[in-house]
């Protein structure tokens, strides 16, 4: 990075408040902790803290200048006022983001984001120097961060964009300017602030707001909200794709999660897709077979980007699954699949497909979906009546909602209202041979469990 003060006045409308040579920004911040020398410091001003407490912390540790909400912050370093820092955050990222002569691929969906995302950058990395999204760094500071990533030479920038709430990713897609968009699914995630899913899909369809007007939008042709006349009338204007099944030709497990780890892991399904005139093979390294739908959108966004067949199968040979999302570990005589970063019901009932396909006592430890709000109930109910139906031997309901898991299930089921409350109990309710599925919503901080089988005795 190299911006000047004046770059950065006008993109963000601010004043300067003191009469002081700038040299240029080298870097950009929200966190005083990972400062470096030139940096510009931005305060963000959240629910338990404000940022423009750290502004002398952040001089002292290298920064030149400082955004602020507040005239008469005491500071060591000049100052540029604004009127809201978080969005001055946002209009400096979409100035970056047009200087630099970059394709942009955007990706949302209720389910899936994340893990296409990596798959997306495999696959472009192996033509183009790319850039990505850092963890899930996609609302309206991890977006701004990961743009201010790119250099001169970089040709692609893979962005994932979330959101809770209508007109969220509206802006992220106007300050990304995307060339590419990418849905990958419309499910209950964040459901608790709309209506239906009809309200989740308009505001994924956000993500065309700041389309390139030449852009495409790939879309889940599985997926019926994706598919249907709403998603339809939003993305007429653009170039429109819809892989789907008919597009995956073959798509074999391989290895087997079987008895007893000795027997081998399940390491994901040798696929064959036929996309736009090409046959195109690779292994897909994680299980499910929403696992397989998710290399086929970023199979699309390669073909797409004009990056060869045999170079898109290269791309997932060094694919690291994100972690706690259905990795497979071999703990304790048991098999664990680690699906614990993160839960909604549609991911809830794959990663219980995947655990029932195996010929062995079957443990299922679900916790709390959040953000369900008016549908938790309902939801959480159906999880405990599909685990049921699918003939899982032993399901370990943990957390308040979790408690209409239990109710849906019935009998063999356990139940906890707190992860403390489990963990003493943990060896009594797992055996030898067991196939245990740890999967909740990212507050319930389920690593717990998986660290307390690798260390208990």
């Amino acid at each position: 990075m190299n911006l000047t003060i004046q770059e950065i006045l006008k993109a963000v409308n601010g004043q300067m408040l003191h009469d002081a040579e700038v040299p240029r920004i080298t870097s950009i911040s929200t966190d005083t902790r990972k400062i470096t020398r030139g940096a510009l410091f931005v305060p963000i001003v959240g629910e338990i803290y404000d940022g423009h407490d750290y502004i002398l912390a952040a001089g002292e540790n290298g920064a030149v200048c400082a955004l602020t909400e507040r005239a008469d912050i005491p500071s060591d370093i000049p100052l540029i006022l604004v009127d809201s820092t978080r969005r001055a955050l946002m209009e400096l990222a979409g100035y970056y983001r047009r200087i630099h002569n970059v394709q942009v691929v955007a990706i949302t969906g209720s389910a899936g984001k994340t893990t296409t995302k990596d798959m997306i950058y495999h696959i472009l990395a192996r033509k183009y120097k790319t850039k990505k999204t850092l963890g899930n760094f996609n609302n309206d500071i991890g977006l701004p961060l990961t743009i201010f990533q790119l250099e001169p030479d970089d040709e692609i920038l893979v962005l994932e964009m979330g959101m809770n709430h209508a007109m969220e990713i509206h802006e992220l897609s106007k300050i990304g300017a995307p060339d590419v968009a990418v849905i990958t699914h419309i499910g209950d995630a964040h459901i608790e602030n709309f209506e239906n899913r009809e309200g989740i899909l308009h505001a994924k369809l956000e993500i065309v707001d700041g389309l390139n007007p030449n852009g495409t939008v790939i879309l889940n042709g599985d997926d019926s909200l994706l598919t249907g006349p709403i998603a339809a009338a939003k993305v007429k204007p653009f170039k429109v794709q819809f892989p789907g099944s008919e597009n995956i030709i073959s798509a074999e497990p391989l290895g087997g999660l079987l008895a007893t780890p000795s027997s081998g892991l399940l390491s994901g399904s040798e696929c064959r897709f036929i996309w736009q005139g090409q046959e195109i093979n690779l292994t897909v390294p994680l299980p499910g077979s929403h696992m397989v739908m998710n290399a086929l959108l970023a199979v699309a966004v390669g073909v797409k980007l004009g990056v060869s067949a045999e170079e898109i199968s290269k791309g997932f040979d060094d694919f690291i699954p994100p972690s706690g999302r259905l990795s497979v570990e071999a703990i304790k005589d048991m098999v664990v699949i680690n699906d614990a970063y993160n839960a909604n019901p549609a991911a809830m009932m794959e990663s219980i497909k995947i655990l029932c396909s195996q010929p062995a006592r079957k443990v299922a430890i679900l916790g709390d979906m959040n953000e369900l709000g008016h549908a938790s109930q309902a939801r959480h109910t159906e999880i405990g009546a599909f685990a049921a139906e699918m003939g899982i031997d032993i399901l370990i309901a943990i957390g308040p909602q979790s408690r209409y898991i239990h109710e849906g299930f019935g009998d063999k089921c356990q139940y906890f209202p707190t992860v403390d409350e489990f963990l003493p109990q943990i060896k009594q309710s797992l055996q030898p041979g067991d196939i245990v599925l740890v999967k909740a919503s990212r507050g319930m901080a389920f690593e717990r469990i998986i660290d307390t089988l690798k260390t208990e005795d």
